[in-house]
């Protein structure tokens, strides 16, 4: 199917858009001018980011997770789908006070040859400056806490990253936030203290967790000695929840060491048993990461790192669901409607079991091609030695433009985590203008 895209939706402020950064563009290419006035600070910003990315996937036909979803329904080879996203930053700075705004309003043509629009809020917020040591935050903010690269069990206010994309922006809570910075001298050369409060209800950062609370969440931090040192506790309607710290430092310039440790109290766990019945247990958690960066002469940089999930399924939890999609798919329609609810609720997170090995590996300009960066990577489930191999390539060469091409090829022997997976293989393209 060709990248084709129907720009009559009745989306009117998308369009009004588009047509506007148009006229910005035609604006900025007219005869340039100088003025002192421009180098002046400006009280605001704006960027706009323009993505045009079309997915390409094979699916894996031998899977239980195949045969589950074309069942009664015309079999696929692959699915393709479109994707168009407008992004618009901006923050406005007066006095003491800067207000900042990101949303982003995404077109789909999806694999089920529909169009679907999703407009989202990513950051919404006020930020106040008492002192040059006191600020509060209070909106909609990303909170972006951790120390690895692919995981963060630490990141108690904030998503999980995407592991088929994971430098991109990740959406924010609705949360007030408080922070009191200090530079001091001597071993101890910086210190802060955050406190942070994430409310929940109903209509109010329904998807931070389950039920409605008042979460309070404190964040200190310490600069020893070219040591960061974070320390973090997580309280559920005044009831401790999480405690957990991350720390990185750098043995050498070039080289550079990290982990994060978090322990949760009564982490609810569901999982099939032999007699293919759900069963939920609560138990305490103690997930950790642990990695490395290195730059090498060459300009090449690796990333290593090993996580552990605590609440991940074993091997035999595994197979038992994949024996459960079996039997309902073959001999017992009766099963289905619990197997699709545990997959959509409980199979679709990543790390699904408990111990991965992740590595990459990334060289800009390889072979002397200038605006160009390589990038390959594996992640390894170690529990069941099923693997996902991927890489990117990206082109910068025109100004304000970003070309990147992305592939993922998965493997694994049969009631594996990837070798299950719907799909055996992805590749994307990416073609991203800035304003």
């Amino acid at each position: 199917m060709l990248l084709k895209f129907n720009f009559k939706f009745k989306i009117s402020t998308f369009k009004l858009l588009i047509i506007f950064l148009f006229f910005l563009n035609f604006l900025s290419a007219q005869e340039y001018s100088f003025d002192f006035e421009e180098f002046e600070k400006k009280p605001y910003e704006f960027i706009v980011n323009f993505k045009i990315q079309p997915d390409f996937t094979l699916l894996n036909k031998s899977s239980e997770l195949y045969s589950l979803n074309f069942l009664n329904k015309e079999e696929k080879d692959y699915w393709d789908s479109y994707t168009a996203s407008l992004e618009l930053k901006g923050s406005y700075e007066f006095s003491k006070f800067k207000f900042t705004l990101d949303i982003i309003d995404q077109l789909s043509y999806t694999k089920n040859n529909e169009f679907e629009n999703k407009f989202s809020i990513y950051e919404f917020f006020g930020n106040a400056d008492f002192s040059t040591n006191f600020s509060l935050q209070i909106g909609k903010k990303s909170v972006k806490w951790g120390k690895g690269y692919i995981w963060n069990p630490v990141s108690f206010v904030g998503r999980q990253k995407d592991i088929n994309d994971i430098d991109a922006g990740l959406e924010g809570f609705w949360v007030m936030k408080l922070d009191y910075v200090k530079s001091l001298s001597g071993i101890l050369q910086n210190f802060s203290v955050t406190p942070v409060i994430v409310p929940v209800t109903k209509d109010i950062n329904e998807d931070f967790q389950a039920g409605e609370s008042v979460n309070f969440v404190l964040h200190t931090y310490f600069l020893i000695k070219d040591t960061d040192l974070d320390f973090y506790l997580f309280m559920k309607d005044e009831k401790f929840k999480k405690i957990g710290f991350d720390i990185a430092r750098n043995i050498l310039p070039s080289w550079e060491i990290h982990a994060e440790y978090a322990f949760e109290k009564d982490v609810i766990t569901n999982w099939w048993n032999s007699d293919f019945v759900v069963e939920s247990t609560a138990s305490n958690t103690h997930d950790y990461l642990f990695g490395t960066r290195i730059l090498f002469g060459s300009n090449t940089t690796l990333i290593v790192e090993y996580l552990h999930n605590d609440a991940g399924l074993d091997i035999r939890q595994m197979k038992n669901f994949f024996d459960a999609v079996e039997l309902a798919v073959s001999e017992d329609p009766d099963l289905l409607p619990t197997v699709k609810k545990y997959q959509s609720e409980s199979f679709s997170a990543q790390f699904l079991m408990r111990d991965y090995l992740y590595a990459k590996i990334s060289q800009p300009e390889p072979f002397d091609i200038l605006y160009f960066t390589a990038s390959v990577f594996v992640l390894f489930n170690i529990n069941d030695k099923s693997e996902m191999i991927g890489g990117e390539f990206n082109y910068s060469r025109f100004e304000n433009l970003n070309l990147k091409l992305k592939y993922s090829l998965l493997f694994g022997e049969n009631n594996s985590e990837f070798g299950e997976k719907i799909s055996s293989g992805k590749m994307s393209f990416l073609m991203e203008y800035v304003f």
